[in-house]
């Protein structure tokens, strides 16, 4: 693919050279065309050599660097908080889990958590048919999707903190991510369909899921809401 992407531009540019010139010698045998008769035969040249070689030549630099193309963000997102609400961890794609942690050897018959999100956290915990003094902890992002490609990785998930008796969920620092957006030119947007409009931009929330030993009770801080998955 890549020896094809490189040849074809100058085959390309051959064969339009190549038409041009025929068709000068040819309407030259029977009239003297006009300049922009010219320009509008040399234009449809080009459209129609496109059409046929643009699908050959265009890559998707997202896909080349694991940007994959998401087909229906609101249905994964359903399936993703669906699964969640189930306990069905193992029905999630991975791409979702920003992190995974675990506290062990803990002993305390309580545990309180808080958050630093003062806009509200959401926990789902899911209590374990042991109880083997471990705390397990999973954040799960429903991602960051533009365009239609999906650039979740560049996130960065809660951080949990286990002091005492005390869980702390903690934001990240604002993060600023910088992206360059390329739109193409009128006449290859006519070969790809690409649309004109400004780009569409979703995300959303990180989800705590905890683990927690069976015996162990929870206390909820300000701004924590905790919500227990019955399975």
């Amino acid at each position: 693919m890549t020896v094809m992407t490189a040849i074809l531009p100058l085959v390309i540019l051959i064969l339009i050279f190549g038409v041009f010139i025929f068709m000068v010698r040819l309407a030259g045998k029977f009239a003297t065309p006009k300049v922009t008769h010219w320009l509008l035969f040399l234009y449809i040249s080009v459209l129609l050599l496109g059409t046929v070689f643009v699908p050959f030549i265009i890559d998707d630099p997202m896909s080349q660097k694991g940007m994959g193309k998401v087909v229906d963000t609101d249905r994964e997102f359903s399936d993703l908080y669906s699964n969640l609400n189930k306990g069905e961890l193992d029905q999630i794609d991975a791409k979702y889990l920003m992190k995974e942690s675990s506290f062990s050897n803990y002993q305390n018959q309580t545990i309180r958590v808080e958050s630093s999100n003062n806009d509200g956290s959401q926990i789902l915990i899911e209590r374990k048919a042991v109880n083997d003094d471990t705390i397990e902890a999973f954040i799960f992002g429903n991602g960051l999707i533009i365009d239609g490609y999906d650039f979740s990785r560049k996130l960065k998930p809660y951080h949990l903190e286990l002091m005492d008796n005390t869980l702390t969920i903690n934001l990240p620092h604002q993060q600023d991510i910088n992206l360059l957006i390329a739109k193409a030119d009128f006449p290859i947007r006519q070969f790809t369909g690409e649309s004109i409009i400004n780009p569409s931009f979703s995300t959303g929330d990180q989800v705590v899921y905890l683990r927690i030993p069976n015996n162990l009770e929870l206390i909820a801080g300000d701004h924590v809401f905790l919500e227990f998955i019955e399975k």
